[in-house]
């Protein structure tokens, strides 16, 4: 199983169930902008964003699209991006001034002002550890079918000087100098037992879908074949942590779903995949158990996860699925007010109350009460 393309393969079961979605919002004071100044259509999809303050938030994704609002999505503005590709995720340092996108063909823009402006980063990483050596096809005058050029996924933000991205074929990419320089290898884990030769090809290069550094030593990887990987000496070496999922549900760790998205809080994180399987840890990421939801109807991939800073947890998926648990709480079906078909790529939140939520379809949804209630945002 391999996905090169996140606006294809990745989400084709979700595009498959998703061919409409309710067009109303959970409170009828959301009116339809005209279309000569409309910014948001049927025809976005959304991958990710970034809340700068409780008001401000940027959406990034399908085509090179950003839109920034500073009002709560009550209005839009287009920011140029100077691309076309598609744009899979978003983060800002600590100054909220700073910050980077990545995305399809390995493309990094960097903003230094808040995400008014953003500039494409001079940086190529392929798919290949032979191409990465060479820097390319040596023998090609322009870029070569031979050394595709990787798609990134994810990336997280440590603060002005540090990020970190990842992308296809274990692509880890890292810069320490505020992205004047970056160096993608592939990363590879310590082994701590003998592997046949099927799981080793789960161990040399599976596709990793999301990082979460929480400082610029300790981090979180999770990708294909049910991958969750650590590193607690800045990304030098990486310690495989899913081995405690293999039981009755999945006898061989060949066979763990794919997870798309690690969410961690302290000692507390989650992380979300394939079949609608919901895994948590309570360890810093040392153990992990499968925690159910208790909706047999959600079955569709879950592709993101938020830990609310009050302990509660909202996760999302493919088909509208959400499932929500107060604090201390169970994992249930959660209330997004209105009926979603569409598949929803990302949720986070900014505080206790504020949150946001993204998706196909022109897809945003945005909540000031924690998820009591929530507004579709069309602008």
């Amino acid at each position: 199983m391999r996905w090169t393309d996140l606006s294809g393969r990745h989400l084709a079961l979700a595009l498959a169930a998703s061919a409409s979605f309710s067009m109303a919002a959970c409170h009828g004071e959301d009116d339809w902008e005209p279309m000569t100044t409309q910014k948001i259509y049927v025809a976005d999809r959304f991958y990710d964003l970034v809340m700068l303050d409780p008001k401000q938030a940027i959406v990034i994704g399908y085509k090179g699209k950003i839109l920034s609002t500073n009002d709560m999505g009550v209005s839009w503005n287009v920011v140029d991006s100077g691309t076309d590709l598609a744009l899979y995720s978003i983060d800002m340092a600590p100054d909220k001034k700073t910050g980077w996108i990545v995305g399809q063909n390995s493309t990094i823009l960097r903003t230094e002002d808040a995400g008014k402006t953003w500039k494409k980063q001079d940086f190529k990483s392929y798919m290949s550890d032979e191409c990465r050596e060479q820097g390319g096809d040596p023998d090609a005058t322009e870029e070569s079918n031979k050394c595709p050029l990787a798609p990134l996924f994810a990336l997280s933000v440590v603060d002005a000087n540090t990020a970190v991205a990842v992308g296809d074929r274990s692509n880890l990419t890292m810069t320490r100098d505020g992205g004047k320089t970056w160096v993608s290898t592939t990363l590879k884990p310590k082994l701590t037992e003998e592997l046949d030769e099927n799981a080793m090809i789960a161990f040399e290069d599976p596709v990793l879908y999301d990082v979460q550094f929480s400082d610029t030593q300790t981090g979180f990887v999770v990708g294909e074949f049910g991958k969750i990987m650590k590193t607690t000496d800045g990304g030098a070496t990486w310690i495989e942590k899913h081995a405690s999922l293999v039981g009755d549900d999945y006898i061989d760790i060949m066979d763990l779903p794919t997870f798309f998205d690690v969410e961690v809080r302290g000692n507390d994180a989650y992380v979300v995949g394939l079949d609608g399987r919901v895994a948590r840890s309570t360890d810093a990421g040392e153990t992990w158990q499968w925690v159910p939801h208790g909706v047999k109807e959600y079955d569709s991939p879950f592709y993101s996860v938020a830990i609310v800073p009050d302990g509660s947890v909202w996760a999302v998926g493919a088909s509208g699925q959400a499932v929500y648990a107060p604090a201390g709480g169970q994992l249930g079906k959660g209330n997004l007010g209105t009926q979603v078909n569409n598949w929803i790529r990302e949720v986070k939140f900014y505080d206790d109350k504020i949150g946001w939520m993204v998706g196909g379809f022109g897809f945003i949804m945005n909540t000031t009460d924690g998820g009591k209630t929530w507004f579709r945002r069309i602008g």
